[in-house]
C-alpha cells in the first residue's frame, strides 16, 4: 500500500526542514522579548515555501502529509523546542502545504 522508498524520502526531507530550522535559530533563541525573532520567522518562511514547492511537485496525500508533519514535529522536539511552538509551527507548514 506505501512505497517505502517514498516515505523514507519525505521523512528524510521533513526532518532536513527541522533541522534547518534548528541550525538557523536554536531552540534557545527563538523569542526577542514577546515575538519571536526574525532569525526564526525567516526560517519558518523559508521552510514553508520549500515545503509547498514539495508538496506541488510529489503531490502527497493526506498519509503522505501526516507522515511529514510527523517527522517535522518530532525532530523538532528532538531539538530542545518548547511543545507549544513546535505545535504551532507545525500547523502552519501543513496549512501552507494544503493551501499551496
Amino acid at each position: 500500500m506505501f512505497n517505502r522508498k517514498r516515505t523514507r524520502e519525505l521523512e528524510n526531507f521533513a526532518l532536513g526542514l527541522a533541522r534547518d530550522v534548528a541550525s538557523r535559530c536554536p531552540p534557545g533563541k527563538t523569542h526577542e522579548g514577546e515575538h519571536i525573532s526574525m532569525n526564526l520567522a525567516r526560517a519558518i518562511d523559508d521552510v514553508c515555501k520549500r515545503a509547498t514547492e514539495y508538496q506541488r511537485e510529489s503531490r502527497l496525500g493526506f498519509y503522505g502529509k501526516a507522515k511529514f508533519g510527523t517527522a517535522f514535529k518530532l525532530e523538532l522536539k528532538q531539538a530542545g523546542y518548547p511543545e507549544d511552538l513546535v505545535d504551532t509551527l507545525t500547523r502552519q507548514l501543513l496549512l501552507k502545504m494544503s493551501s499551496g
